[in-house]
């Protein structure tokens, strides 16, 4: 995190919390320096996705942007338009995402595609698990955490979850 925040000028704070006692100074400083071509700024999504049983998320909007390395995103393959940033809580996909972790998601994916880690919506409830997809159009849940057995989701439930994008970086590329 804190490679993050020099490449971007700003306090770990920052990067964590969205806004902290400095964060005007931060921003004068960014202000008073040459523009930074390697930083894009990131919408942070007022989501909170649980590695768990569900948060309810009744209307996500943006409630700011993050700064995240311009050549990071060309690695990940992530235009920058496509990009959001959102809060994971619970531990059911640890090691992989700790609690905690801002996740950078993809929000291209709708669909689940070979191996990933995905947002899935259902009704109001956001939730961050990777994906197996079964017989007659039942979807397993799967948590990275083995102390966490998968939830099979039958037909009608599993169509009636939503693929909001694929988490493709949470302190780390994924």
């Amino acid at each position: 995190m804190g490679e993050i925040a020099r490449a971007c000028a700003v306090t770990t704070d920052y990067l964590i919390y969205g806004e902290d006692f400095s964060a005007d100074l931060v921003r004068a400083e960014l202000a008073a320096s040459p523009v930074n071509d390697n930083v894009v700024m990131i919408p942070m999504l007022d989501v909170i996705a649980s590695a768990g049983p569900g948060i309810e998320n009744a209307r996500p909007y943006e409630i700011g942007k993050l700064p995240f390395p311009r050549t990071w995103l060309l690695e990940l393959g992530l235009p920058e338009k496509f990009a959001r940033f959102a809060d994971s809580r619970g531990d059911s996909m640890t090691p992989t995402i700790p609690d905690g972790a801002i996740c950078l998601i993809d929000i291209r994916i709708d669909r689940p595609r070979k191996d990933g880690i995905y947002v899935l919506v259902d009704g109001n409830n956001v939730r961050i698990k990777r994906i197996a997809i079964g017989w007659q159009g039942a979807i397993q849940l799967l948590s990275d955490n083995e102390r966490y057995a998968a939830e099979t989701l039958a037909a009608p439930d599993a169509e009636a979850l939503r693929v909001a994008g694929r988490v493709v970086w949470a302190g780390g590329e994924i």
